[in-house]
């Protein structure tokens, strides 16, 4: 009997132990073993211009008081560690997508914590306001106002300044170089890490040059950093803190990189740690120092909160009593805020908020806004048929401070009023016109109906003397003719024409428009220089423009009448999608008087013009959608440029004469 249950005890003893196995392997599904075993090799991200904390020095090593903490810990846990040095927005922008496992140092802040674990606070971080010894200006954040900043981006201190009114920020990638920007006078004053600031103008030997003032600011706990949910390598790293606490390697570390900066830091730290022995003895100390501190924070919370809602009452108070109406609209076309402006405006009370914005103002393109977000629309629109009211309206996507799209921005101004003022001047502007229009035909039609008048009152007395009837045969036909011009001329100025456009070449144009005066401009020895492109041709209506160029060119014979050198150049070439024509005269030139008068109708400084040729072609100019363009110089000349929309052209023909 004894060797049957020593063989069954066998068989449950291997039966046990079988189920045990099963049990363990069953634990070990159920609890993986640690992500990050000994053997793993950690991405250890830091920011690269952060010293004393981390950076890197001129032989590309990384120094730094987070460094040798990672270090310290990394030996104690037997990780392998692979830097990546960083600009601090990358280095946050690397933790959160996973490319690194570790971020040496990051203020807890709220914001943070929603993505983030953070490990146990191994520094309190503040900010500090420096600035010049000499100023006398700027003792506290709110004096900022009109000042100039220097911050880094993404840093806190920009959160600082947000409730700071009209503060302009120098937004520089790192501590440093926005530190720089304050040594430079680019920057009135800094906010930043206090340490670090510290720590660089005494390397430059410059902190005696600058002060601090407000005291440390936002004093914040500065802890490692990892992804959200990696529990196990966040215990590790606060074991690895405790065992640097334990060993004294904290001590000594603090010591060596802050003790040379701020002694009066470590005396106080050395305080706080005899005063947290005897705390700990007796506990009470510690329990009243949480009390304290806690205390300090919720005034401090309130204190911030008072403020912010100051702030918003404010920008709420400003946006009412704006002349302009004022929505913001979501990403969706969703009302989200409407000022007191646009309730009157519109009609519309809080009720509207949460509305689709094309029920409010289905004139505004909210279609083509979708099509395309990342531009801006602006705009008028007939609001009410009954009182012709008139608003423009301003649509832009609102960039939130990531420069994200996050919504609209709507603006109305009603430019009824306006609309109205500028027909009145329209109408005022049309009857000076007229008035100038009937004065000048009273002047012009005065003369020559005057010389009629002389002949037909001595046409009784001195219808037998030959010589008169001769005279009178001679100036009675130039002055009707003088008086059929002024009229052509008017109907020129007045009647619009259509346009009859065809491909005209250039050269040939102007060729045709020289043969006319060519008697004139030998007996008066004027040299013509022409540079015209081989094939240039313009799109015009030729009639219309070689009545411009008889006009310039006849303007540029007579301006040189009195001078000693005469010489024409005419010049056309293309770019820049137009083509062009110049022509330029040695004349007597003109001030800026008869510049400015230039293109008024019956303005004229001859003693036989009437005044409408440069109006007329300015007139044709326009009507072909080109420009006319006037330079000139009193005794130096004067040059005419006309430009027409047109291709490009490499050939080129020059010809002087």
């Amino acid at each position: 009997m004894r060797p049957k249950l020593v063989g069954e005890r066998r068989r449950r003893n291997l039966i046990i132990r079988y189920w045990l196995f099963i049990l363990l392997l069953a634990c070990g599904c159920l609890f993986p073993a640690d992500v990050y075993a000994e053997d793993k090799i950690l991405r250890i991200a830091f920011d690269k211009a952060l010293p004393p904390f981390s950076s890197l020095d001129s032989n590309g090593e990384m120094v730094g008081f987070n460094i040798e903490l990672i270090r310290a810990i990394a030996q104690h846990n037997g990780w392998e560690l692979e830097y990546v040095p960083l600009d601090w927005e990358d280095a946050v922008t690397a933790l959160r997508t996973g490319e690194v496992d570790v971020l040496l140092g990051m203020k807890y802040t709220n914001r943070y914590d929603q993505v983030f674990d953070f490990s146990e606070s191994f520094f309190t971080m503040s900010e500090v306001l420096l600035v010049p010894s000499y100023d006398q200006e700027i003792f506290t954040l709110n004096q900022l106002s009109e000042k100039v900043v220097a911050v880094q981006r993404a840093h806190t201190s920009m959160d600082l300044l947000e409730s700071v009114r009209r503060v302009k920020m120098v937004v520089s990638f790192s501590q440093q170089e926005a530190l720089e920007n304050l040594l430079r006078g680019r920057a009135d004053a800094f906010i930043g890490n206090r340490w670090t600031a510290e720590y660089l103008l005494r390397k430059e030997n410059r902190w005696d040059d600058f002060t601090m003032r407000s005291g440390l600011i936002n004093p914040t706990d500065y802890a490692f950093a990892v992804r959200e949910g990696h529990s196990e390598l966040l215990d590790s790293l606060n074991e690895g803190l405790n065992q640097l606490y334990r060993d004294g390697t904290y001590t000594r570390l603090y010591s060596k990189y802050f003790e040379p900066y701020s002694p009066h830091l470590t005396d106080w730290w050395r305080k706080v740690v005899a005063g947290l022995l005897i705390a700990l003895a007796v506990g009470v100390i510690s329990i009243a120092t949480f009390y304290t501190w806690n205390k300090r924070l919720q005034a401090e919370v309130k204190r911030q909160t008072a403020a912010l809602a100051d702030v918003l009452a404010f920008q709420r108070k400003v946006l009412d009593h704006t002349e302009s109406s004022i929505l913001s609209l979501d990403m969706d076309g969703h009302i989200t805020l409407v000022n007191q402006v646009a309730k009157r405006m519109l009609a519309v009370s809080d009720e509207s908020l949460g509305w689709h914005i094309v029920s409010v103002l289905p004139q505004l393109p909210w279609e083509t806004a979708v099509q395309n977000r990342h531009r801006q629309y602006e705009g008028e629109f007939l609001w009410d048929q009954e009182s012709q009211q008139i608003y423009h309206y301003y649509m832009a996507p609102f960039i939130n401070s990531t420069h994200e799209q996050v919504g609209w921005i709507v603006t109305l101004q009603d430019r009824t009023e306006q609309k109205r003022m500028q027909a009145r001047l329209i109408a005022q502007e049309k009857m000076r016109a007229l008035g100038q229009l009937v004065a000048g035909i009273a002047h012009e039609l005065r003369n020559p109906l005057t010389a009629i008048k002389t002949f037909v009152e001595l046409l009784p007395k001195k219808i037998d003397d030959s010589r008169f009837r001769t005279q009178m045969l001679r100036y009675v036909p130039e002055e009707m003719e003088r008086m059929n011009r002024i009229l052509e001329d008017l109907l020129d100025y007045s009647r619009t024409k259509p346009l009859q456009t065809h491909k005209t070449s250039v050269d040939e144009l102007v060729y045709s428009v020289l043969g006319l005066f060519t008697r004139r401009m030998e007996s008066e020895r004027i040299q013509v220089c022409i540079s015209i492109p081989d094939h240039l041709t313009i799109d015009v209506d030729r009639g219309r423009v070689k009545q411009v160029l008889i006009n310039l060119v006849l303007n540029a014979m007579e301006s040189m009448v009195a001078s000693s050198e005469k010489r024409l150049n005419i010049q056309a070439g293309e770019g820049n999608g137009e083509a062009w024509l110049s022509v330029k005269d040695t004349g007597e030139g003109m001030g800026e008087e008869q510049l400015r008068n230039l293109f008024e109708p019956f303005y004229t400084s001859k003693s036989q013009g009437i005044g409408l040729g440069l109006y007329v072609s300015q007139k044709i100019m326009r009507e072909h959608s080109a420009r006319m363009e006037v330079s000139s110089e009193v005794r130096a000349g004067t040059t005419f440029t006309l430009r027409f929309e047109q291709e490009d052209s490499d050939a080129k023909l020059v010809d002087c004469r």
